[in-house]
């Protein structure tokens, strides 16, 4: 599908908001991970209830943000923003809208695997970790055992900071 050049200005696109995805989204937002490079294979409906998307106006989905639960732990994933809003703001918001999210399901702790984005997590408070400092259920996930690459970079964020999860630290 043919996505036209952004015509919403700058602040615009930096008021968008992101609203809980609807299973009707899982189409756009496949197609904007793939059009980021980032995994969407096993991505169903289902995932959607903990997915937000952005738009602006008819312009279709400018970002998306999703998330898997593991126990306290969270998977941040398929954080992904249109290239043709980058720069703007729009994935800073993006992770602030997840961090929110995730804390109010009583997440502790935001988990990450980036072949492209370590900069951007690094700073806003992510760290470098081992793989294998993370809870098994998490190792076991889509993403960590097919999805993405072995020489991804795996991080970590405490989002609770009452959370004892310091241990998770690696290098």
């Amino acid at each position: 599908m043919f996505q036209a050049p952004l015509t919403a200005s700058p602040e615009a696109v930096v008021k968008s908001l992101f609203m809980r995805a609807e299973a009707e989204s899982l189409a756009s937002v496949r197609m904007l991970l793939r059009e980021a490079g980032l995994p969407e294979s096993d991505l169903r409906e289902e995932h959607m209830e903990a997915f937000f998307v952005s738009r602006a106006g008819d312009e279709g989905i400018l970002a998306c943000v999703g998330l898997e639960r593991f126990g306290d732990t969270a998977l941040l994933r398929s954080l992904a923003v249109r290239a043709d809003a980058r720069g703007h703001g729009v994935g800073d918001q993006a992770l602030k809208t997840m961090e929110a999210f995730a804390a109010s399901k009583g997440v502790n702790r935001l988990c990450i695997l980036t072949t492209t984005a370590e900069p951007f997590f690094e700073a806003r408070g992510f760290e470098r970790c081992d793989r294998t400092a993370l809870p098994a259920s998490v190792q076991a996930s889509s993403e960590f055992k097919s999805l993405c690459p072995a020489s991804a970079v795996c991080m970590f964020k405490e989002i609770n900071p009452t959370s004892s999860t310091k241990k998770h630290r690696h290098g």
